[in-house]
């Protein structure tokens, strides 16, 4: 069994926790056998991916091949809907405020139209991220009546949505291109970090190529896809009148933190949406927070001993913090505080 390490990740950095998700869920999807994700052990781990027969061109060629399948029709990433006057991304689930029921309808089903078709074809991966996205919300109301409409998304999609930008047309489209585009060998050493280009953030200093998941800044293209991926490892929870719960998230508006673990025993894409979504998890990475967030201390202690009967050797959690005007927010994963001396 043979390795990919992310040579110049950081577990502080929210980014290379969803790259490693996504990588693994990509490479399961192109069938390597025995796909299994963790990180290197030491002072400064890394993010791993190992399969039967892993070589860094399998790699790179299943990177550049899940990019661009969903640039080939039929494809849900190119499918547009117009609002305002302007065409969006149909399946991105913050969008421009839809206001007329009419709009309600026809991007609904339209959505719907595209959802079944990918069922159709057996499309479940494709089908388990657009479920961890989200969509826009029509069930949750404030005092005036008016949907909240951005209540359906996940919280890890943090898109900027100044000039009307969205996740689908302004920034998973994009990659997919500059992705698919590259040249043989171009996009394994982008994952494995011995290059970086941003194609899509024209290598600026500011490049808005990580997506809220680091600190803006050039990233290469081939990792950011895959941390984008990544977002379909974490479910989401729709709620009632309430915004809905994603899966590695703490808080609410202006308190939020997002969380992931750290571990050496090599896991599943399957194993890893399940650890995931627990919990024991959630309690973990609770520990300390302000009072309306954290656990009580019994239940902090028995997340511990969850984590390390699975190996699990401590959780980052990222503060969430807001950029720019009230009226376009850019929320960003900040650099995050480890919850173990191991890390």
């Amino acid at each position: 069994m043979n390795n990919i390490v992310m040579q110049r990740a950081d577990a502080r950095v929210l980014l290379f926790h969803l790259a490693l998700y996504g990588l693994g869920s990509i490479l399961e999807d192109a069938g390597v056998p025995d796909v299994r994700v963790s990180w290197t052990p030491g002072a400064q781990p890394r993010p791993t991916v190992r399969g039967d027969g892993l070589t860094s061109d399998i790699v790179d060629d299943a990177v550049r091949q899940h990019a661009h399948s969903r640039l080939t029709e039929p494809s849900w990433l190119l499918r547009d809907v117009q609002l305002s006057g302007t065409l969006r991304g149909l399946m991105s689930p913050r969008l421009t405020t839809f206001g007329d029921p009419q709009v309600w309808l026809q991007v609904q089903d339209a959505r719907h139209a595209e959802l079944d078709r990918l069922t159709d074809r057996h499309r479940w991966s494709d089908l388990r991220y657009l479920a961890a996205l989200g969509e826009p919300c029509y069930w949750s109301h404030n005092r005036q009546g008016h949907p909240l409409q951005d209540d359906g998304a996940s919280r890890l999609e943090m898109q900027p949505r100044n000039q009307g930008s969205e996740l689908v047309g302004t920034r998973l489209r994009r990659l997919a291109e500059v992705v698919s585009a590259r040249a043989s060998g171009s996009v394994v050493t982008g994952i494995e970090g011995t290059s970086v280009v941003d194609e899509a953030g024209a290598d600026k200093v500011d490049s808005r190529t990580p997506t809220g998941l680091a600190s803006p800044g050039p990233t290469d293209n081939a990792v950011a896809w895959c941390a984008l991926w990544g977002i379909g490892q974490l479910p989401l929870a729709p709620r009632i009148d309430a915004t809905a719960l994603t899966s590695g998230h703490i808080g609410h508006s202006r308190s939020e933190w997002f969380y992931a673990p750290v571990w050496e025993v090599p896991w599943r894409p399957s194993r890893v949406r399940s650890v995931l979504t627990a919990r024991q998890l959630h309690d973990a990475a609770a520990v300390d927070l302000p009072a309306r967030w954290a656990v009580e201390p019994t239940r902090g202690v028995g997340a511990r001993r969850w984590l390390a009967a699975r190996s699990i050797l401590g959780v980052v959690r990222f503060p969430i913090q807001r950029f720019g005007s009230d009226s376009a927010p850019e929320r960003r994963a900040m650099r995050g505080l480890p919850l173990s001396t191991a890390l």
